[in-house]
């Protein structure tokens, strides 16, 4: 992943969770395709991208704890396996220009479902190296997963509360109204997008936003993953 991109996913999510609640997920975007009508999907390897805040409100891409989430995010997925209809393969992109090319490709997923999910009969079209993946694989449905979040390091969230209060303080003596805002301790938001390599378009995308709640946890993705498929795979629980 590019240094531009890490920063704009980043970026999208401190947005997104400063104005959600604990946890929530967004109406999803679908195709004409039925749920009952995907028997089988073959899942692409999750992509887990996390910052570390360590001075600041400033995240930085952190390898290690990016490993760690995406551990427990593919733990997560597979408690849904049966109920997802997943193929027993899956499709790894080891080459470093392809892994580049699918991660642009899912942003793209991802930024035409927010811009068009409320419109009727939006086809967003199927990208050419997904595409590809699935056609060599020989499957019709293929399975997109995408987590963005931060944590903090020790001792940066409890600065941060001390200077919000502080600022707090200092607006209630200049207008007589004290008023302060917590920052956010941690956060995770969850893309989900499923693929139709047979009409050659998306057929499901949506996503679910945690904050204050550790993107690294597998009790916390697995919360977000029944999140973003219930009322499609199944009824909310």
């Amino acid at each position: 992943m590019t240094e531009k991109m890490k920063r704009v996913l980043l970026i999208v999510l401190l947005g997104i969770a400063i104005l959600s609640t604990s946890c929530s997920s967004s109406k999803f975007f679908t195709s004409d395709v039925k749920p009952f009508e995907i028997n089988e999907m073959i899942k692409v390897e999750p992509l887990s991208f996390i910052s570390l805040i360590e001075k600041g409100n400033r995240g930085v891409y952190n390898d290690s704890i990016s490993k760690i989430a995406n551990i427990a995010l593919n733990e997560s997925l597979e408690t849904f396996r049966e109920k997802l209809r997943l193929s027993s393969e899956e499709i790894y992109v080891t080459d470093s220009l392809d892994r580049i090319e699918l991660e642009q490709e899912i942003d793209f997923f991802i930024r035409e479902a927010e811009r068009n999910k409320k419109k009727k009969n939006h086809t967003i079209e199927i990208t050419p190296l997904v595409d590809s993946l699935l056609s060599v694989n020989g499957k019709r449905f293929g399975l997109l997963i995408l987590q963005s979040g931060f944590t903090r390091a020790k001792g940066n969230y409890g600065g941060q509360v001390a200077k919000a209060i502080g600022m707090g303080v200092l607006t209630g003596l200049a207008t007589g109204t004290a008023y302060y805002q917590n920052p956010i301790k941690s956060g995770s938001t969850v893309y989900v997008v499923i693929v139709d390599n047979q009409e050659k378009n998306v057929t499901f995308y949506n996503k679910s936003i945690m904050q204050d709640r550790e993107p690294t946890e597998k009790e916390n993705i697995t919360k977000q993953l029944q999140n973003v498929f219930e009322k499609y795979f199944w009824k909310k629980q």
